[in-house]
């Protein structure tokens, strides 16, 4: 990100770094966004709501329990990742902050693929996907941190906070979008 690269060459290397890890780790969660989404699709092309929704709640759960799995990973990953890695001690001490926002990131990672980008367009609603990652991404994330970058020059560990808060602030959207059930569509043709 080019915010990120006006910090230092640090940061830069630390994020490398930590993207790295943090994209290892949460490959799981994408498997489940897709067999969810074709779960709930199934169900759904069948008109059969109540299932569709059982098997969304439960494909959300286990969402939740590999997005905390993931970000336990990346936790215990942490001892090798630096053994690994060649980097200067301010580095290491970015390394360090990131790699503990990485593994909150994971939960919130894993619920909103699962959700937006699986269940959301598998029940006719991959607008409301499209919307959400708009507004936060471009309305709300770079704005926020290219003021806490150039305006305010907040700590480089505050800012890869800043960064990341897309998944945390789009979660309480997607979770109140999906209890209200208005991602249920008939998806169906009747092409007789």
């Amino acid at each position: 990100m080019t915010i990120i690269g006006h910090v230092s060459a640090d940061m830069v290397a630390s994020n490398s770094i930590a993207s790295v890890v943090k994209d290892l780790a949460i490959v799981l969660c994408g498997g489940i966004s897709s067999g969810g989404a074709v779960l709930v699709g199934k169900y759904l092309g069948n008109s059969d709501k109540k299932m569709a929704i059982k098997v969304g709640n439960r494909v959300n759960l286990y969402a939740l329990i590999f997005g905390v799995l993931s970000g336990a990973i990346i936790l215990l990953m942490k001892p090798l990742v630096f053994h690994l890695v060649n980097l200067s001690a301010t580095a290491e001490g970015y390394l360090n902050g990131m790699l503990y926002i990485c593994a909150y990131y994971c939960i919130g990672k894993s619920m909103n693929s699962t959700i937006i980008g699986g269940i959301f367009p598998a029940g006719g609603d991959a607008k409301f996907g499209f919307w959400c990652d708009f507004i936060v991404m471009w309305g709300i994330i770079l704005p926020l941190g290219y003021v806490s970058t150039f305006v305010w020059h907040v700590h480089p560990i505050i800012l890869y906070v800043v960064i990341n808060l897309d998944e945390i602030i789009k979660l309480p959207i997607a979770a109140i979008r999906y209890r209200q059930y208005r991602w249920l569509n008939n998806i169906t043709r009747d092409l007789a």
